[in-house]
């Protein structure tokens, strides 16, 4: 079983995200974060102890498998390809 992790942007500013699996029960939303890092951050930190990787989707958009070691250790960095991969016309947060 590989999580599911779906980031939802609900503000100018502000992401949330909840876990699923094939075959499970959809968790509640997160906590809401003012950065995208810092929802990335978050999810990594919930997983990393349970699972080696994640497939991530950005506001229903798929967008690959990322290690959770990733998402917590650089953050940044994961959300930096995000953002020249699937928003190039957006402004960065």
């Amino acid at each position: 079983m590989k999580p599911l992790v779906h980031v939802q942007r609900i503000a100018m500013n502000a992401y949330t995200y909840r876990v699923s699996a094939t075959g499970a029960q959809t968790t509640g939303d997160s906590a809401t974060f003012d950065s995208l890092e810092r929802c990335l951050f978050d999810a990594g930190a919930s997983l990393d102890r349970y699972f080696a990787s994640v497939e991530l989707k950005l506001d229903g958009l798929f967008i690959g498998q990322y290690a959770t070691q990733a998402l917590r250790v650089h953050p940044t960095i994961v959300a930096q390809r995000i953002r020249q991969h699937f928003h190039p016309a957006r402004a960065a947060d």
